[in-house]
């Protein structure tokens, strides 16, 4: 997914769930944040050669079931970035929690 578009569809996502207009250093601060982590985690997938029958240039389906695990369970960016620049992506929680939920078969790349 290209940058512009990952934006675009994560700010609507945010704006829906979370306000936009309230207060936008906060918003744009989690925005960033949360593109951030989703290319991070998709990068790592994609290396793996996908978590079940993810490939290289991941389908936006994908990427869509990878935010939306994300977005739902995770209220800790910045630790959660933190940890990806300390331990590497694949030892972060929301990467292992993106493994499981493959495994599970609740989410379906």
């Amino acid at each position: 997914m290209d940058d512009r578009t990952r934006l675009r569809e994560l700010q609507a996502r945010l704006a829906s769930s979370i306000g936009g207009g309230d207060n936008l250093p906060v918003f744009l601060n989690i925005l960033f944040k949360q593109v951030t982590l989703e290319k991070k985690i998709e990068a790592a997938l994609v290396d793996d050669g996908g978590k079940g029958s993810l490939r290289k240039g991941m389908p936006s389906a994908a990427s869509f079931s990878i935010r939306e695990e994300l977005l739902l369970r995770s209220g800790r960016l910045t630790q959660h970035l933190e940890q990806i620049e300390r331990n590497g992506t694949r030892a972060s929680v929301p990467y292992r929690r993106i493994g499981r939920a493959v495994e599970n078969h609740d989410l379906l790349l």
